[in-house]
């Protein structure tokens, strides 16, 4: 199973709060087999405890995930909301920020989940790449943007 499936991906998602983009990825993924039942919820409760928002060049994002005991095979979700949404910063809960671009992570292992947010950091850095996923209409066009995460 590849990492990133337009499936995973919601252009214009009317969302309202950061739960319901959990929600809304984590339906896709069980929907996919991609985790079991309950995995919303373990995420839900993770991102209270420990915030995924993060301030990215120029648009914020969030990336929700939680430990690996329901996962079945690794994905990276995208959810571009119609209105940014409200999560609380990675390390600073009070510290709210307004995201534009939701990379929702299914990591299976530990090593795998190190390796995959250091790319992700190259995204969040490149203003251009974040506008460009932000932007999109296309589901092919988000993946090829999101490549790297596959190598």
């Amino acid at each position: 199973m590849s990492l990133l499936n337009e499936s995973l991906i919601v252009i214009g998602a009317d969302v309202e709060t950061a739960e319901d983009c959990i929600r809304l990825a984590a339906g896709l993924f069980e929907e996919n087999g991609y985790v079991k039942e309950g995995y919303a919820d373990a995420v839900v409760k993770r991102e209270q405890e420990y915030p995924t928002g993060l301030p990215g060049k120029g648009i914020n994002i969030a990336i929700p995930h939680t430990n690996n005991q329901l996962v079945n095979h690794p994905a990276v979700g995208v959810i571009i909301p119609v209105r940014p949404v409200k999560f609380s910063m990675m390390g600073m809960k009070e510290q709210v920020l307004d995201c534009e671009v939701i990379l929702p992570l299914v990591v299976k292992d530990s090593h795998q989940q190190i390796d995959m947010l250091k790319r992700m950091m190259q995204i969040i850095q490149d203003s251009e790449t974040l506008t460009r996923i932000r932007n999109s209409e296309n589901k092919a066009e988000i993946i090829s943007l999101l490549g790297s995460l596959e190598e």
